[in-house]
């Protein structure tokens, strides 16, 4: 099968591995810097999995490349541009999100819409990924674990079911879900919990198992409950306080994909978590102290936000 990613980081690099090792033509669209490796030495994947293989690369997405699905792995606020560039280099096919963060779905359906695409919600299938995947450099990729995969579709949509499909064929373990939008509210509670703290204090994961940041990551976990179950999708606590510390020793040794971006010097998406937070926290009269404090400690220290690589 040929697919693109779209957004070949840590994520999209490593899926992209599994699906090239597998003989699917794949296209992995990236950064110049890691694009320009993998040309020369190739993609290299450690830890949990260690391979080394060659998929195609390219920096940029050229109009009229054919692919029978793409998979979309952008970080939240390239989501929009990134689409409208999908759009206007190709009709019409199943897409997948695998993103952190609210907010995709609705900058999914304005670029693809921008770019030309008609009722794109048809073609669009979220995901929700638990697994700890670090971006080492360009070229090489650490599967630090291997956690949950989720997908579902939206009202009338059917794509998820065929990427779960296309994973499943690769050895990837994969749920399907009728109600992928509660999936997500449980997953941005658990990133809203624990990346801001671990980006904020510059530590790995297994530094929030215990004081004083284990009550940090409480504190803003139980915001962020207050927030999911105002907006229609709550959870018993002590069911997500649980899972929130079963996947930080999970991934003891693996830094949040929101440290990774402050170590390297690049915008978060502490606005797609801990903002989006706010936002609706705010429409239903909630105060949330500990979240506005994080959320303004890391915007104040980030970059500007800046398109990155294959984008509009």
């Amino acid at each position: 099968m040929r697919l693109v990613i779209f957004g070949a980081g840590g994520v999209g690099s490593l899926f992209g591995a599994f699906l090239a090792r597998a003989g699917h033509d794949v296209l992995l669209v990236g950064r110049k810097e890691h694009v320009q490796w993998i040309e020369r030495d190739g993609l290299r994947v450690e830890g949990v999995t260690n391979m080394t293989v060659r998929p195609r690369v390219a920096s940029a997405l050229r109009a009229g490349e054919r692919a029978t699905m793409v998979i979309l792995t952008v970080k939240t606020y390239d989501t929009e541009n990134a689409c409208r560039t999908i759009a206007r280099a190709m009709s019409s096919r199943p897409i997948l999100s695998l993103q952190n963060g609210l907010g995709n779905l609705e900058a999914m359906e304005r670029g693809l819409s921008a770019g030309g695409w008609t009722t794109p919600r048809l073609n669009v299938a979220l995901g929700v990924l638990s697994w700890g995947v670090t971006f080492q450099g360009p070229g090489h990729i650490l599967h630090a674990g291997t956690g949950s995969l989720v997908l579902g579709d939206l009202s009338g949509g059917r794509a998820a079911k065929r990427f779960a499909s296309l994973f499943e064929g690769v050895g990837i373990p994969t749920q399907y879900t009728d109600d992928i939008v509660r999936a997500i509210w449980r997953k941005v509670i658990i990133n809203a919990a624990a990346n801001p703290v671990t980006a904020d204090h510059r530590v790995i994961n297994e530094e929030l198992l215990n004081e004083p940041l284990r009550g940090q990551a409480i504190a803003l976990m139980r915001e962020a409950l207050e927030v999911s179950a105002a907006e229609g999708y709550p959870f018993p606590e002590h069911e997500i306080e649980e899972e929130l510390f079963r996947v930080l020793r999970q991934t003891a040794q693996n830094r949040s994909s929101m440290l990774q971006d402050v170590l390297r010097g690049r915008p978060t998406e502490i606005e797609a978590i801990s903002g989006a937070i706010l936002e609706r926290g705010q429409r239903h009269g909630l105060k949330l102290p500990y979240t506005e404090r994080i959320y303004r400690r890391l915007k104040a220290k980030q970059p500007p936000t800046v398109p990155s690589a294959g984008k509009a």
